[in-house]
């Protein structure tokens, strides 16, 4: 009896040949670049005025910003690495 690993097929990109959930990857990562870029630290504050995580985000401001910074690079890091060169 053929394990479940041997029995799926491998869905390929028309554009490329990247498998499909490989691509999907890459666009959560592109997504999450865009919402932890620190440009968008207004609308977060905004978002969360009022609340708990309101008083922290004012408290440890410059914290969270460079915390995003990072994991927005990182993310951004990994979209381009599979978005960009899986295509190559």
């Amino acid at each position: 009896m053929a394990s479940p690993a041997e029995n799926q097929t491998s869905v390929v990109c028309e554009s490329c040949e990247a498998p499909l959930e490989e691509r999907r990857r890459g666009y959560v990562y592109a997504v999450a670049t865009a919402i932890l870029c620190p440009c968008h630290m207004p609308v977060w504050g905004v978002l969360l005025g009022g609340s708990a995580a309101g008083a922290m985000f004012d408290q440890y401001f410059w914290s969270i910003a460079i915390g995003f910074g990072v994991l927005s690079l990182l993310t951004f890091a990994g979209a381009a690495k599979i978005l960009l060169v899986s295509r190559q």
